[in-house]
């Protein structure tokens, strides 16, 4: 059947808060995933039709148009493209300073960094999950492929979610085998259609949604998907123009081999187009909600379904350290071979000096005024300052990646090594940020368990039968950091007691400082501990100063 203009008006939907947010989700994942995808990405053209990439052009760095204009490098002409996607990074880099600079510059990693030290923290305290059987059974495997939850976590879920700020997953169950018919339950368990699958969706593929009244669930949504067809051939993805849609990326070539559709999810079923709209499958599912949820990390507060990215000032940083990176690149490769400043006489019609066996470079002779006198060479030094104010300028991106970060160094952020409770201070800062992000983890955690539950029961899950408990308290100590806050800690306190109320306080905060993420039961009872203690001694000095007095009368 032909399709209907209401189904091309369909799949072309684009939610206006998607059309704002997913260039820049593009630009989170390739900071996140770095190497060549990093360096090669597009996000756009500019006005002078030349790619917009994470290296910055110069103005100097443009090429004349009357040159660039029909030439096989013209940006307009993908299939010739040197910046095809999978080219080497150094096919343009001869005597164009920006292919020079965007060939040799190491993308820097501060994104990938970030996240799995910390996630790594997290993952490494063992999580508390509480559930009925087959909820603790689906947690085995979670997609079908033996991955567990926890590995699904920490390698999938978690590093998107921080990532992206946001997160859609979905849930089905698995599809019907080929030659295979369901026409009771005990085909279903027979052939394991009861199990769930869950998956996940990047949000530039989440294209359209609308939310139900509560404006936390999805009442429709429209899902872009790749199928791999059949007989691809390579190359039928290129790198071009920004498409007419504003998708961004790479663009379809009709070469075949990889089919871009469309699936449209509502609280009944879900419909399957074709790039042309046309239907090619309708699925009705039981769950009675569409079986994909978005979970955030943080929400914009001007947009009513975006998440605020986490690291998104890391991505700015390690963008412009990368920028910076290039810079000093250039300016090392340029004035390696310094310049030779010598007597015009010795240069020939076409810009050469003539030299001599074994590179022996003449002197000019000058016998005027009745001496000989010979006109020496000299070499150019070149300044040396504005790189090492870049070099300088690095350094302090990076201490701005890991304040950012809340990563502890061996050594105070001006070098001067820390002192005990100087390192207690910023492991509680670290402490705090990793229980966080673990509140986040755990608050999305319980979303997945209710959602994969809504599929294997077929039907809404009581959320009282789950429990998940994420970590609080990180070990960020090492044995001798431990022991130096320790020892601080122990001096303070041998000379307290003058000042019970006072001193009661200003411990207690240090105690909280120097043992983040305990429990409220364990912090009272280090303050009846210290209370004590403190009225102990306070009355110790009471009496010593009544008796030294009761002596001197």
């Amino acid at each position: 059947m032909p399709p209907t203009a209401e189904s091309l008006d369909l799949i072309r939907r684009r939610h206006p808060e998607w059309r704002e947010h997913q260039l820049r989700w593009r630009w989170l994942l390739d900071s996140l995933e770095g190497g060549e995808r990093y360096r090669q990405a597009v996000y756009g053209y500019d006005l002078r039709g030349l790619p917009i990439r994470n290296l910055i052009r110069h103005k100097r760095e443009y090429p004349d148009p009357r040159e660039a204009a029909g030439s096989m490098y013209d940006p307009y002409l993908p299939g010739m493209s040197p910046f095809a996607v999978g080219s080497d990074p150094a096919a343009m880099a001869t005597d164009d300073d920006y292919e020079l600079r965007r060939a040799r510059t190491p993308v820097p990693t501060f994104v990938a960094e970030a996240i799995d030290t910390h996630l790594s923290r997290i993952y490494a305290r063992e999580i508390k999950r509480v559930g009925p059987d087959r909820l603790m059974g689906w947690w085995s495997d979670v997609d079908g492929c033996g991955t567990t939850i926890d590995q699904w976590m920490a390698e999938t879920v978690a590093p998107l979610l921080l990532t992206l700020g946001q997160l859609d997953l979905a849930f089905d169950h698995p599809a019907v085998p080929a030659g295979e018919e369901v026409e009771t339950r005990a085909d279903a368990e027979r052939l394991g259609l009861d199990r769930c699958v869950a998956s996940y969706i990047l949000p530039e593929n989440m294209l359209w949604w609308r939310l139900d009244e509560t404006g936390h669930r999805y009442a429709e949504c429209l899902v872009r998907e790749v199928h791999e067809g059949i007989g691809g051939l390579a190359g039928d993805w290129l790198e071009g123009p920004a498409d007419r849609e504003g998708l961004g990326g790479p663009f379809r070539a009709g070469l075949g081999g990889r089919d871009e559709r469309f699936r449209l999810w509502t609280d009944e079923d879900s419909t399957l187009y074709d790039g042309e709209g046309n239907v090619l499958s309708v699925t009705p599912h039981p769950f009675g909600r569409v079986p994909i949820v978005r979970v955030f990390d943080r929400r914009k507060p001007r947009c009513k379904n975006i998440g605020q990215p986490r690291y998104e000032g890391v991505a700015e940083r390690q963008r412009e350290y990368y920028n910076r990176d290039s810079e000093l690149i250039l300016s090392d490769t340029t004035q390696a071979h310094p310049l030779l400043q010598g007597p015009e006489d010795f240069v020939q019609a076409d810009g050469t000096i003539p030299i001599g066996p074994s590179w022996l470079l003449p002197k000019k002779k000058n016998s005027q005024g009745g001496s000989t006198t010979y006109e020496g060479f000299d070499v150019v030094d070149f300044p040396k300052d504005g790189a090492d104010s870049i070099r300088k300028n690095k350094a302090d991106l990076r201490d701005d990646v890991d304040r950012d970060s809340a990563l502890v160094r061996p050594t105070g952020r001006d070098g001067v090594a820390q002192s005990g409770l100087s390192k207690a201070f910023d492991h509680s800062d670290g402490n705090n940020r990793l229980a966080k992000i673990a509140k986040i983890l755990g608050r999305a955690e319980e979303l997945i368990a209710e959602m994969a539950s809504t599929v294997l029961d077929d039907g809404p899950p009581d959320p009282r039968s789950i429990w998940i408990v994420y970590p609080t308290e990180f070990d960020l100590f090492t044995a001798a950091d431990m022991a130096a806050a320790t020892a601080s800690f122990q001096q303070l306190v041998a000379g307290a007691g003058a000042l019970p109320i006072i001193e009661g306080l200003m411990l207690a905060k240090l105690t909280r400082l120097c043992l983040p993420g305990l429990g409220d039961i364990q912090y009272a009872e280090c303050d009846e501990e210290l209370t004590a203690y403190l009225d102990e001694r306070h009355r110790g000095r009471e009496g010593g100063e009544a008796a030294t007095g009761a002596s001197a009368s």
